[in-house]
C-alpha cells in the first residue's frame, strides 16, 4: 500500500465509505442470546457510544482510530450516522463489562451488525482478545477484503517497516522487535512474523506502544 493520504472533509468521504456497507450487504442475523435493548444517544468515537440509560457501550471485535489519527473523525461520524437515535440490540461476548465499566457487546440496529459495517467501510481494524477469538472467522474476512481494496485506513502509507515482527503465544497483538512490551516476555513464547501484512491477514492487531 503506497498511496499518499490527503486529509479530506469528513462530509465528502463518509457517504462513499458508508455506501460500501450497503453494497456489500450489511445485514446479518443477530445472535439469539442478545439480552439488552436500548437507544443509542451519543457517539464518543468510532467504537464507543452512550445509551439513553447512561451506560457506555464498547463495540467488541473492532478498534478504530484514536483522536488525532487519520480517519478518527470519519469513524466517529460513520458510527453516529449508523446508531445515534436508533434502537440498538446488544449481544454480550464473554465478559459483560470491561475495567472501565463499559458494556462489551456486538451491536445491531435491526439486523445490521454495526462492528461489521465499520470494518467493511475500512474505518476499523479487527481487535481480538480471549473472550471473542471464537468470532475471528466471522470478522477477519471483512478486514482482509478492506485491506485488499485499500479502503479507508488501509489506504494510508504503511508505518516504517521492520525486517520481521513478533507476536507472543496467547496474545493477539504483534510488535516491532525492540518493543518495550517484549522486555519481560519469555523468548520461548515469541513467534516471528515475516511482515506486517501477514500479521494483519492472520487477525493480529498492532501494539499500541510500538505502533508497527
Amino acid at each position: 500500500m503506497t498511496k499518499s493520504f490527503h486529509f479530506c472533509d469528513v462530509k465528502l468521504i463518509l457517504p462513499a465509505l458508508l455506501a460500501i456497507v450497503i453494497a456489500c450487504g450489511g445485514e446479518q442475523k443477530p445472535d439469539s442470546k442478545a439480552t439488552t435493548a436500548d437507544t443509542a444517544k451519543t457517539v464518543i468515537d468510532g467504537d464507543t457510544f452512550v445509551l439513553t440509560s447512561g451506560k457506555t457501550v464498547r463495540i467488541v471485535m473492532i478498534d478504530t482510530p484514536e483522536e488525532g489519527q487519520p480517519y478518527c473523525d470519519s469513524a466517529r461520524a460513520a458510527l453516529a450516522d449508523l446508531v445515534e437515535g436508533q434502537a440498538v440490540r446488544l449481544v454480550p461476548i464473554g465478559r459483560d463489562e470491561d475495567r472501565y465499566g463499559r458494556l462489551l457487546a456486538e451491536v445491531y440496529v435491526d439486523t445490521l451488525n454495526i462492528g461489521a459495517a465499520m470494518m467493511r467501510s475500512g474505518l476499523a481494524r479487527l481487535y481480538l482478545y480471549r473472550d471473542n477469538v471464537r468470532l475471528k472467522s466471522k470478522y477477519l474476512p471483512l478486514q482482509v477484503r478492506a485491506i485488499d481494496n485499500e479502503t479507508g485506513i488501509w489506504s494510508l502509507p504503511e508505518p516504517e517497516p521492520e525486517d520481521y515482527y513478533i507476536r507472543v503465544a496467547g496474545s493477539y497483538r504483534f510488535h516491532r522487535p525492540l518493543c518495550m512490551n517484549l522486555k519481560r516476555v519469555d523468548t520461548a513464547k515469541m513467534r516471528f512474523v515475516r511482515s506486517r501484512r501477514q500479521a494483519l491477514l492472520e487477525g493480529y492487531s498492532p501494539c499500541r506502544n510500538c505502533k508497527p
